[in-house]
């Protein structure tokens, strides 16, 4: 059962997919529509889950479930992989390109490839207090407290 984002509890369970370039207005409105007629659907074991999504940025969708109603199982989270490999082939984008790390810029979100962080750290563009993402966040409390970092804070600060 989808419900708005807002209602659910913090403590919900994340997932957050993140795009290798930004979603023009037409991906986002094909990929709200369809991953909500996915949540009114999506069932574990028999029982509706209870769950949300929300797209951020131009480039990141966050899946919410509140699984003090029902758990999610591996084949329930096995689905919505599926569903987010189509959205990639469809729209030519990677939800899955482990090498693609988004920032804030001046509070706009960029995304580039691992090497030309790196590089932009060398050229001093990206620095240590620069906003980065960590989409490995587990709670929707976490989207709030945990998800949007300085890169010093970050697991990327290794390339500082």
């Amino acid at each position: 059962m989808w419900v708005n984002f807002d209602e659910l509890s913090s403590k919900s369970r994340v997932w957050v997919f993140q795009s290798n370039q930004k979603l023009t207005k037409e991906m986002q409105v094909s990929i709200d529509g369809e991953l909500k007629a996915f949540i009114e659907k999506w069932s574990t074991h028999g029982s509706q889950m209870y769950a949300s999504h929300v797209l951020m940025h131009d480039c990141f969708v966050v899946i919410a479930a509140d699984e003090t109603k029902q758990m999610a199982s591996g084949c329930s989270i096995d689905s919505f992989t599926g569903l987010f490999k189509t959205f990639g082939a469809r729209c030519g984008v990677s939800f899955f390109d482990r090498f693609s790390i988004a920032y804030k810029q001046a509070e706009e979100v960029s995304i580039c490839t691992l090497d030309a962080f790196k590089s932009k750290i060398k050229q001093g563009e990206i620095n240590a207090s620069t906003i980065v993402y960590n989409n490995l966040i587990g709670t929707k409390d976490d989207l709030s407290s945990a998800w949007e970092l300085p890169l010093e804070q970050s697991w990327q600060k290794r390339y500082l």
